[in-house]
């Protein structure tokens, strides 16, 4: 027997009972099977008295039944009345304990459960009447410039200039660490490297002035740190000094240098060598298909992260207009009684509200789901990875090396539970779009891109405040 109940909307104690008349048929039964089966010392297998049988084994005997009685019948009970359980039933704080003992059963054993639930609902938000913003990038024409210039360059001739240094040429400068200044002697034993770099890169607009000025062979004082933007001091040490990661000598800002080799690449001509080799055989003609490809290229990548901007404003949304009541006291007992890491009641109450924002959007995906009938088969898996392999190799490849492929990465069982959520979610962001209004915004590219690391700062910050509760509850 089960008796319910509800302690406010999302909670309540179950009352799961066993009587003696219902137990002691099963504990019977199960010690007469337990003592054709036992090897007990003295005895033949399956002759042990069964007065000795009960009086070793059991209380474990009943022990075992009886829990597995209890559990069965509030399982049955949860599937039965469909409650949308969340985490997992706890016995009451004052629930009593019992003394299981097999020649003197009670005449009943009651279980008081407490569980959390989730109120039904139906979604509000999915409606044309919701009007969303999608982030587009304004200067796609400049975009395509930069790329096709960067193309040029890449794929264009080097050479070396004896005479003159133009702003994107690459120098080389044998280096030797000054004893403080600008103005003082070569360091007696001090620091001494070869430096590279993009001219263009220089932070010092004054020594990028004075370099342009000189040629191969001319000497200049200089402040390493001027060369270029490196905010972090390893990456300083490692990419302008050039000293190994254990190398922790104390090395000064100010060097001497002779610039020995200036490198410059001659960009490209537009020509059919050049479309082949940057584009593919065939591919691009002319300047106008290569700036065609370039745009698409280009869309490509904005689209996926105008896509994922666009998935968090439905998110966010979606979650404000849906304020799902949850069993909040009942969550916190059960995170702090399930936590093999031992979660204390500070840490559950700090990170409980992004927990509880996570969780939220776990059940309108549900929701969203099952209202849509979404699905990710088997066949999408493998179409999924099938494109990753493609991608990686960049070629035509025979259908037998693409499914090979596919069965390996296929073992990885994290890999293929995250691919299966990355595609669930592609599906319910497209259900979600059709649902609603959509207006493109286009903004220059380096507002989108501020935008987008703004939005990751903060996902992050939140992801980290709900990480330690979201591992207790997916363990569960």
């Amino acid at each position: 027997m089960v008796v319910r109940k509800d302690i406010d909307n999302t909670s309540a104690v179950l009352t799961v009972t066993v009587t003696r008349e219902e137990i002691k048929p099963k504990i019977d039964a199960e010690l007469k099977k337990f003592r054709s089966r036992a090897a007990i010392r003295g005895f033949r297998q399956g002759q042990a008295p069964m007065d000795f049988v009960k009086k070793l084994y059991g209380n474990s005997i009943f022990s075992e039944t009886l829990n597995e009685l209890l559990s069965n019948r509030l399982y049955d009970y949860l599937r039965e009345s469909k409650l949308d359980v969340l985490g997992q039933p706890l016995p009451t704080e004052d629930q009593r304990s019992f003394s299981f003992k097999v020649n003197d059963l009670e005449p009943e054993y009651a279980v008081n459960y407490e569980v959390g639930f989730v109120a039904p609902f139906d979604i509000k938000g999915l409606d044309k009447k919701e009007k969303y913003e999608r982030l587009t990038v304004s200067n796609l024409d400049e975009l395509a410039e930069e790329d096709l210039n960067y193309a040029r360059k890449r794929m264009g001739a080097r050479s070396s200039s004896e005479t003159d240094i133009q702003e994107n040429d690459i120098l080389r400068i044998a280096s030797k660490e000054l004893d403080g200044s600008a103005d003082a002697a070569v360091k007696e034993g001090g620091w001494a490297t070869t430096i590279t770099i993009l001219l263009k890169d220089t932070v010092d607009e004054q020594l990028k002035a004075q370099l342009l000025t000189m040629k191969k062979g001319d000497t200049l004082r200089f402040n390493a740190r001027q060369l270029e933007n490196q905010e972090k001091e390893d990456m300083y040490r490692k990419y302008i000094l050039n000293l190994e990661a254990n190398d922790d000598r104390e090395v000064g800002d100010w060097f001497e240098g002779t610039i020995e080799e200036v490198s410059r690449v001659q960009d490209a001509e537009l020509n059919e060598e050049f479309f082949n080799g940057y584009f593919g055989e065939g591919r691009v003609s002319n300047r106008e298909e290569a700036m065609g490809e370039l745009k698409k290229g280009i869309l490509g990548f904005y689209d996926v992260r105008s896509n994922a901007l666009l998935m968090r404003s439905f998110q966010e949304r979606l979650l404000e207009q849906n304020p799902i009541e949850l069993p909040e006291k009942f969550l916190k007992r059960w995170l702090k009684t399930t936590s093999e890491t031992k979660l204390d009641d500070e840490q559950i109450d700090r990170e409980y509200p992004a927990f509880a924002d996570n969780l939220r959007w776990s059940l309108l995906r549900d929701k969203i789901k099952a209202m849509f009938a979404l699905e990710v088969s088997d066949e999408d898996l493998r179409q999924a990875y099938s494109v990753r392999v493609r991608n990686y190799f960049q070629a035509d490849l025979p259908d037998n090396v693409i499914e090979s492929s596919v069965e390996r990465l296929m073992q990885n069982e994290k890999d293929v539970a995250d691919t299966r959520r990355d595609l669930e979610t592609d599906k319910i962001f497209e259900a979600v779009r059709e649902q609603v209004t959509i207006k493109d915004k286009a903004v220059p590219s380096d507002e989108f891109h501020k935008i987008i690391d703004e939005i990751t700062k903060k996902s992050q910050a939140e992801q980290n405040r709900a990480d330690a509760l979201q591992a207790v509850a997916e363990d569960k």
